[in-house]
């Protein structure tokens, strides 16, 4: 099955309004197996709105169309998908009296052009919409079915999972086959090259990646069951050549992931932050549930406070600096003794853009961890500005701590 998404509406086209609606439909469509081609958004146009309807079709069984379904003149989309399939609107009276209910609810009458949004092609499936006026329309012709939703989110969002996603799957349409990953600790050049021959190995498999902000994911696909095989064999492969950096499929941040790690484990965590600034500590408190294994966090930003706080001895911030392998475990080992946790993390470093040196640049991060007394330290430059280099030292650290819970049970 290929599936073409439509934004209509001159909101949309001008950029007033961002077009979160294509991002989750994509998003759920694919994680629902379901591929899809194409994303268009035009105006208010009956032309425009033809032309695309047909540029869509030409890839795809399915066309979901966004907007464009409320009381007004400018309302064309129902109008408009009758004409491409030679129907005609009639009205649904049991939609008239439930768009009457939905105003009583609300202590209104019903204005009388409200009735065009109970005007659908004959034969339709009507989507039921709980939350507005505007009930979607499925409707199929010919091998080629038109799916029409609202605009609003907080309507369409329910509607696509309640209705929209069960009509699909009883299609009967072969579904695609994907696999995600999501890897750390690795750019996405050398990722590439960790896998450039799979291309040649698996022609008949795309393999995509992208690159966000400490990450690369990757995405594994063939929309032909004839090459499930093949996909099985690709998989494998790639779960094998690149174990040491996947942390999941992305779906979820990794921050939860340890969380969830820690409670299965029994495990209690405490963080001792300087150069980072309790973003390590709010990232994981962002995670609901995050009190079950979180002791505390504490910014321990000055040496006086590392001191105090911490008990990281002064011969040793004299001796070596603040940013030094041996004051990141100092630190690491003072927050899990002080809170009693089983693993403290910390990170010291130079976030920028002054204060670096020849040996010691900006950008240079040391993180540690103190597993229960087994202790582990990392070094890191990190490119980009002051934010960046916080964020990138904070991912790090996850990273590794990640690698650590995992590699120990």
């Amino acid at each position: 099955m290929k599936i073409g998404i439509l934004a209509i509406g001159d909101e949309v086209v001008s950029g007033k309004t961002l077009n979160s609606n294509a991002t989750f439909l994509a998003s759920t469509l694919e994680a629902n197996q379901f591929e899809v081609t194409r994303h268009l958004a035009v105006r208010d146009i009956e032309t425009e709105i033809l032309q695309a309807l047909h540029f869509l079709y030409e890839t795809a069984n399915v066309v979901i169309t966004i907007g464009g379904l409320g009381p007004t003149l400018d309302d064309l989309t129902k109008d408009v998908c009758a004409k491409y399939f030679d129907e005609e609107m009639v009205l649904y009276p049991e939609v008239v009296d439930k768009i009457k209910t939905y105003y009583q609810h609300t202590h209104k009458s019903m204005p009388e052009n409200n009735i065009k949004q109970a005007y659908f092609i004959p034969g339709s499936i009507i989507v039921e919409n709980k939350h507005g006026t505007a009930p979607g329309m499925i409707y199929e012709k010919a091998g080629k079915v038109i799916i029409n939703l609202p605009g609003p989110p907080n309507e369409l969002e329910p509607m696509v999972n309640e209705y929209v996603l069960p009509y699909l799957d009883k299609l009967g349409f072969h579904k695609i086959y994907k696999k995600q990953y999501r890897l750390m600790n690795i750019g996405e050049s050398d990722a590439e090259m960790h896998i450039k021959d799979f291309y040649n190995l698996f022609p008949h498999i795309k393999i995509a990646s992208y690159t966000g902000v400490g990450f690369v994911d990757y995405r594994i696909i063939t929309t032909d069951p004839n090459y499930k095989e093949e996909f099985d064999k690709c998989v494998q492969a790639f779960e094998e050549r690149m174990k040491e950096n996947i942390v999941g499929d992305g779906s979820e941040p990794l921050q939860k992931t340890i969380i969830d790690l820690c409670r299965e484990k029994g495990l209690t965590l405490a963080v001792a932050e300087s150069c980072t600034g309790g973003m390590i500590t709010s990232s994981i408190v962002d995670i609901s549930g995050s009190s079950d294994i979180l002791i505390e966090g504490v910014v321990t930003y000055h040496n006086d406070s590392k001191m105090a706080r911490l008990g990281v001895k002064e011969e040793l911030l004299e001796k070596y600096g603040a940013v030094s392998p041996e004051v990141a475990l100092a630190m690491a080992t003072g927050v899990r003794l002080t809170s009693k946790a089983d693993i403290g993390i910390s990170t010291t470093g130079i976030a920028g853009p002054t204060g670096g040196t020849k040996e010691k640049p900006v950008g240079l991060v040391y993180s540690a961890i103190d597993f229960q007394g087994e202790t582990f330290v990392f070094k890191n430059i990190f490119r980009g500005d002051r934010n960046k280099v916080r964020q990138r030292a904070t991912l790090q650290i996850l990273f590794e701590l990640y690698k650590v819970i995992t590699k120990t049970f």
